[in-house]
């Protein structure tokens, strides 16, 4: 028997690649964690093993009973992760006091907890409830806390995903009404992934009563991991990150919290609260509380004010205003020691006596904020959606096992144990929070090496090595274009906008001039607007009236402030920003054409895809604006992400792209896939095989048979080819439920009539631990609304784009802000990932590109 059958033959183990190296690939249904209807959700076995070590871990600590100081204060198992000494019992008895205020400030009456431990807070609720249920995987303090004959309290053995099982629900029925609360302190970091906690939130959620709360305890924050860890390791920026990479418990961030609470079922707001212990503790600087409120009533918004402009007392009548107000920008003087900065334990006795509360800042988790009262602290999802960061163990220790198992495996096969064993699982999905750093710098460098091959005049501009350095063996070739060669790229950007806009305030002037107010309608009257494109109008005029070029009076009429605005240099100036954004000639002329030929794109006599392909050729056409420099960037990036998703699944990689359109993005992912396949016929892996191999299944799909047929011409049997239509079900079109390891969506979105539920038939398309890779702009162009946006008016009887999503159907094309991350969290995908980073010259396009795993 060779190694390969004898280890394929454990069901956890999807792919072996090498001989004297072995690597072993994890199976992702070993990994997932799928719900169940009205059951407990059915959890792979590597979860399920998880959850088994961490059970005994604390059925063991608990029988010791190491810790136990009273009934209240059974501190067994606490231990200070820098000195693995104890905690302070004064220090954790004030912990467990604020949760518990924490707690009874959402007046619950029945409660459930989930994870109830010791029972340090269920001796502090219990007098203040009518009803109480607990569970824990412990068998010993189940018992025990069953023995204490509380009244109304009872507490079954359960994980914290059997909500839906027969133990909860029995004890549930007991308490005669349902839970209002339930509550998961100091439990979610020994939670596998975010998948598994997005089970029991969803689980939860579903259970509480309308208007109770899910509150979310003791949070570790995973943006605080490297700060905690440098902090734990001097001196040392390698065995910190070992350190960060090496934790083996779950630690979230707003942002995934709120992807999680966003797919539920029900409407959910959260409040985020810090940590306002007087004592400076890992406890204190590294953690935080969630409230989720389910169904909850509408509150009126709150007046924003920042910190800095408060004066000498800041919140000094704060609470007699009469309004409800937050404080925000408050840096955490734990962080900056030495400052006369505020901390948690400081903003809390200052708010003594009002109904205020400390709040950690959503985006900067060393910084505060304060809300009076305590109810504006809740946000909407929508309001705290980005990429987040979680840190996932599962990866780690399913690595671990597999090891273990494949050993095992080869030693019962008789089988020698090769020289070097690693184990690997998916890209995406159970990653650490260094990991998917990391993965993120990698795609970055592939989009910036891409760059290097594009600009040559950027490598003038790029650093070389200082005199008597010797480049590293990978720098040889290209070296990735720094941020230093492309700062021309904001200049370029808003000149696009600068141009677009005197173009579209010349044409408004025309029948709109300063002191000659009109309509909308009589604007678009006397320009004869063809009905298809008023959309177009209305948004010019919003865009206008927002720049300041255009104002509205109270009878909503429109007039230009200043119609002097000429064409000046635009022209040439256009011509420049094209060359300087990487459009070819081509573009610059289609660009230029258009802004001249308004008026008669808005009458339909002529047509945009006249000016964009004058020749007839579509396919060329498309292909001028796939080079610019942003799609170079990350179509690069998007390459080597689905390289690496295949060189971290079975063979074949499943690949499923939607809106494929002239082939840009299929190239650079053949193209990824291809370079892959070198590199391990260069390692002496088994890898991916040739594409001819059909070692990936590659579905090319758009709405068009034009494009279908022109890619079968371009690509030819390395792909399959089909129809599908994001507007319409795409399994109900023939698309293959759960059969995809990776979809991509490469500047289609926009294009959608309701993003979310489009977004909705993409996820059901991904297997187990798939992904979802979405290239879209997240601003507004004007260049490209006053000139491509022609070619997206709807035919007659059509609803506008983004009627149904967060675009709100008032002819804003492309979503803004946090919009795309909320949408895709609300349709059950959470954004892992983002390209390019904020701080980058890349970022002024505003072209993003976005992983997303399925929730």
């Amino acid at each position: 028997m060779k190694p390969d059958e004898a280890l394929l033959a454990h069901p956890w183990i999807a792919r072996v690649d090498g001989t004297d190296e072995l690597v072993v690939t994890a199976d992702p249904t070993a990994l997932a964690v799928r719900a169940e209807p009205g059951q407990p959700p059915a959890l792979g076995d590597l979860v399920a093993e998880h959850l088994e070590h961490w059970g005994e871990v604390y059925d063991w600590t608990y029988r010791t009973g190491q810790g136990a100081h009273r009934p209240d204060l059974d501190l067994s198992g606490w231990h200070a992760t820098d000195t693995g000494r104890p905690l302070p019992a004064g220090h954790m008895a004030e912990w467990a006091d604020r949760t518990a205020e924490l707690v009874l400030r959402q007046q619950p009456s029945h409660l459930l907890e989930l994870g109830c431990g010791t029972g340090m807070l269920l001796h502090r609720l219990h007098p203040h409830l009518k009803g109480y249920v607990g569970t824990d995987l412990a068998q010993h303090v189940v018992t025990r806390l069953n023995g204490l004959g509380l009244d109304g309290v009872t507490v079954v053995r359960a994980a914290a995903h059997e909500v839906n099982g027969d133990q909860v629900r029995a004890a549930l029925a007991r308490l005669g009404e349902r839970p209002d609360c339930v509550l998961l302190n100091s439990v979610t970091q020994c939670f596998p992934s975010v998948q598994y906690l997005a089970a029991v939130l969803h689980d939860a959620i579903d259970l509480v009563a309308p208007g109770g709360s899910v509150v979310v305890g003791d949070v570790r924050h995973s943006g605080l991991l490297d700060e905690h860890c440098r902090l734990l390791e001097p001196g040392s920026a390698d065995r910190a990150a070992q350190r960060a990479a090496a934790d083996t418990e779950l630690l979230l961030d707003p942002a995934t919290l709120a992807a999680v609470a966003a797919s539920a079922n029900r409407p959910v707001t959260i409040s985020l609260f810090a940590k306002t212990l007087t004592a400076d503790t890992e406890l204190t600087r590294y953690r935080f509380d969630a409230v989720l409120h389910v169904e909850p009533r509408q509150n009126p918004p709150a007046e924003i004010l920042q910190w800095e402009g408060l004066g000498p007392d800041p919140l000094a009548g704060l609470a007699s205003r009469g309004e409800p107000v937050r404080v925000v920008g408050i840096p955490n003087g734990l962080f900056i020691p030495g400052t006369p900065a505020p901390t948690g334990a400081s903003l809390r006795a200052a708010l003594a006596g009002t109904d205020g509360a400390v709040l950690l800042d959503p985006d900067d988790p060393m910084r505060l904020q304060v809300a009076i009262p305590a109810a504006a602290a809740a946000d909407s999802p929508d309001a705290l959606a980005q990429v987040g960061r979680p840190h996932e163990p599962l990866g780690a220790f399913a690595r671990a096992r597999l090891t273990e198992v494949a050993r095992r495996e080869l030693r019962r096969a008789g089988l020698p144990i090769p020289r070097e064993l690693t184990a690997q699982i998916a890209v995406g999905p159970g990653r650490d929070a260094v990991g998917l750093t990391r993965e993120a710098a990698d795609a970055d460098r592939a989009g910036r090496l891409a760059l290097a091959r594009m600009m040559p005049a950027a490598k003038e501009r790029t650093p070389r090595p200082a005199p008597g350095m010797t480049p590293a063996a990978g720098d040889r070739g290209p070296r990735p274009v720094p941020d230093s060669a492309l700062e021309h790229l904001p200049h370029a950007v808003r000149r696009f906008d600068e141009i677009a806009l005197r173009a579209l305030t010349r044409l408004i002037a025309g029948v709109a001039a300063p002191g000659r107010p009109r309509t909308a309608e009589q604007i678009m009257t006397a320009l004869s607007v063809a009905p298809r494109h008023e959309w177009i109008v209305r948004r010019w005029l919003e865009v206008l009236t927002a720049e300041g070029l255009v104002q509205r009076d109270p009878a909503a009429r429109f007039e230009v402030t200043d119609g002097t605005t000429g064409a000046g240099e635009d022209a040439a100036g256009l011509d420049r920003a094209c060359a300087e954004l990487g459009y070819p000639e081509q573009m610059a002329t289609f660009f230029r054409t258009a802004l001249a030929r308004l008026p008669e794109l808005l009458r339909d006599e002529i047509m945009a895809q006249a000016l964009l392909f004058p020749d007839g050729d579509l396919l060329t056409s498309l292909s001028k604006d796939q080079h610019n420099v942003s799609n170079t960037y990350l179509n690069a990036a998007m390459g080597h992400l689905v390289a690496r998703a295949a060189a971290t699944r079975a063979a074949p990689l499943r690949v499923v792209e939607l809106g494929g359109g002239a082939g840009g993005s299929t190239s650079a992912a053949l193209d990824g896939l291809d370079a892959l396949d070198g590199l391990d016929a260069l390692n002496g892996l088994g890898g991916l095989g040739g594409l001819g191999e059909a070692k990936t299944d590659y579905l090319f799909t758009d709405v068009s048979r034009f494009f279908t047929m022109a890619a079968e011409e371009r690509f030819g049997d390395r792909l399959r080819y089909a129809l599908l239509d994001i507007n319409a079900d795409l399994v109900a079109q023939g698309a293959v439920g759960g059969g995809a390891d990776v979809v991509i969506a490469a500047n289609v979105l926009h294009c959608a009539r309701d993003a979310g539920r489009s977004l909705r038939w993409i996820r059901e398309l991904l297997a187990p631990g798939g992904l979802v890779v979405v290239t879209e702009a997240i601003r507004e162009h004007y260049l490209v609304l006053a000139t491509m946006q022609f070619l997206l008016s709807p035919r007659e009887g059509q609803p506008d784009l983004g009627a149904g999503d967060r675009r709100g159907g008032k002819g804003r094309v492309f979503f803004t802000g946090r919009q795309l991350p909320a949408e895709l969290a609300a349709a059950g995908l959470r954004p892992i990932l983002e390209l390019p980073g904020a701080g980058s010259p890349l970022a002024s396009p505003a072209q993003h590109l976005f992983v997303a795993a399925r929730i």
